[in-house]
């Protein structure tokens, strides 16, 4: 199990951009920042590696995840990497991931995706990025089931159907675990991190 925590949290890490991993990966190790110090806590709450680095922030209602979440980047700056939204610990809104600065420094920054989610599926239009900024696919969905996709190459080619389609399942998939992995970071900091009252 510890294996399978530690390669997810690099590929997260390796999707948000990162080449050069300086997060630990034991938990026990983080804070974990409460506005209350109930079992299943409600209000803010903030995520912080071993080095005192923001990792993510967000809200809780009865230990669950709610409202508008965000990832930062390990470098110490207050980079997003990913912003997400919960409605009764489902994701349900909006989801937008950038570029981080260690594999993508000219594009920090940037916008790599964004889409909407609806009862922990993506619903509606997926729009990705290149790093140049350039558009790499439009993904549709209808309620979790991929209705229409486009892709391009960097020089604006557009893929065949067929490719597209591949590359459409291979991106929800690999969207759907760095986000997960993300999750997990807020689950095992509830039950191992250090807790810190507001």
């Amino acid at each position: 199990m510890k294996t399978l925590n530690v390669t997810l949290v690099l590929l997260a890490l390796t999707l948000a951009g990162c080449t050069t991993f300086t997060v630990l990966n034991d938990a026990s190790q983080w804070t974990i920042e409460l506005a209350s110090s109930e079992p299943l806590p409600s209000g803010s709450c903030k995520i912080y590696d071993d080095l005192d680095r923001l990792m993510l922030e967000g809200t809780l209602s009865a230990g669950k995840m709610d409202g508008t979440w965000t990832s930062f980047s390990s470098q110490g700056d207050r980079l997003p990497l990913l912003k997400w939204s919960y409605r009764n610990g489902m994701r349900n809104g909006p989801v937008q991931m950038w570029y981080g600065p260690l594999a993508y420094p000219a594009a920090s920054g940037h916008l790599n995706t964004e889409g909407t989610f609806l009862n922990g599926v993506y619903d509606g239009a997926v729009t990705a990025y290149y790093p140049s900024g350039a558009k790499r696919c439009v993904r549709v969905y209808d309620h979790g089931t991929l209705k229409s996709c486009q892709y391009w190459s960097p020089e604006g080619i557009e893929y065949s159907t067929s490719e597209a389609v591949t590359e459409a399942n291979r991106e929800n998939q690999s969207d759907l675990l760095y986000i997960a992995t993300e999750e997990d970071v807020v689950t095992r900091s509830l039950a191992q991190a250090h807790r810190k009252i507001q």
